[in-house]
């Protein structure tokens, strides 16, 4: 059976927000930046990310940022 998934710490995932807008911004399709601006938006909220928006958000964080 798979581990549960454990959601990652507000702060770490605003982390990855900053430094997505601060080193990628440029790089981003209009997908992405939507993409991350409504993350940065719901985290602002406060309100939590789904499974599949934080994998996502790391999988941008990871290819977009050194």
């Amino acid at each position: 059976m798979p581990p549960l998934w454990e959601p990652r710490s507000r702060e770490l995932l605003i982390s990855w927000v900053k430094a997505i807008m601060e080193e990628a911004s440029d790089d981003l399709t209009d997908w992405e930046n939507k993409f991350v601006t409504d993350m940065k938006s719901r985290l602002s909220r406060g309100s939590t990310l789904t499974q599949s928006q934080e994998e996502k958000l790391e999988q941008i964080y990871a290819e977009k940022t050194s």
